[in-house]
């Protein structure tokens, strides 16, 4: 909700959420100008509906251009501030590599402040598991990280989740993706969490049937089912339980 698409009605959409049964939103930021959006919307959302928003504020791999690390750090001990992201590795958009070296310098440093603060880290990764993994491997430390928007394969996944950390799925899990079936099939529900992205990857059947295309907090129940319809369980039992493990994981308590 800090993004242009919700620059008019980000407090309606915040509402209209809430209505539909979302708990708590998570506003995260891709560089400093939009961290610094993010805090500023979950503070104007909190005045409208008191401990509904938080926000993580972080640099995209692809913004390392944008860096302002002294903004970054004068917004990281916030209360609102619940975690640093996106960070991480991406090498779809810089298929040759030309920033390779900058974005794991700037992954590398959002690594070492959530260690700092104690706060969880949301991982962006792109076509980089072997050099996300080389670069966490130095960090022995760090304990609470969540791969989000999770689009690689099972092996992947389990050196994830022995690792201790978490894998967050969007609407492109209900776009009929075999490989991320799999891998929802064999990670035990305590590890996953759900996302929605907003506002991309508009889940079906709100994408296609009800022509939805701006992707919003609330249809997070769409992936929410898909799982469920995967695990061959009940949505509210999905809906429990990734609720719980993102209150641990983010401490909102």
């Amino acid at each position: 909700m800090n993004f242009k698409a919700f620059d008019e009605d980000f407090l309606e959409v915040a509402k209209r959420s809430q209505e539909k049964g979302v708990d708590k939103v998570i506003i995260v930021g891709s560089d400093p100008e939009t961290s610094q959006k993010a805090l500023n919307r979950a503070r104007e959302i909190n005045k409208l509906l008191p401990g509904f928003a938080f926000c993580a504020v972080g640099i995209h791999p692809i913004h390392t251009d944008r860096i302002d690390w002294l903004k970054i750090e004068k917004m990281a001990n916030d209360p609102l501030v619940v975690a640093f992201g996106e960070t991480g590795l991406d090498f779809y958009h810089d298929s040759e590599r030309k920033t390779e070296r900058a974005q794991k310098e700037l992954f590398s440093k959002f690594i070492e402040l959530a260690i700092e603060k104690d706060k969880s880290l949301i991982i962006h990764n792109r076509l980089a598991d072997s050099e996300v993994k080389s670069v966490i491997d130095n960090y022995p430390n760090l304990k609470k990280a969540v791969f989000h928007c999770f689009g690689t394969d099972f092996h992947f996944a389990s050196w994830a989740i022995e690792k201790g950390f978490l894998i967050s799925f969007t609407g492109n899990i209900t776009y009929g993706n075999k490989k991320l079936k799999k891998v929802i099939e064999r990670t035990p529900l305590e590890k996953i969490m759900i996302e929605t992205d907003s506002p991309y990857i508009t889940p079906e059947p709100a994408r296609s049937e009800g022509n939805v295309n701006r992707n919003e907090p609330y249809l997070v129940a769409e992936v929410a089912k898909k799982i469920a319809l995967i695990k061959n369980t009940r949505p509210e039992r999905i809906a429990d339980q990734t609720t719980a493990n993102a209150i641990e994981f983010f401490n909102l308590n």
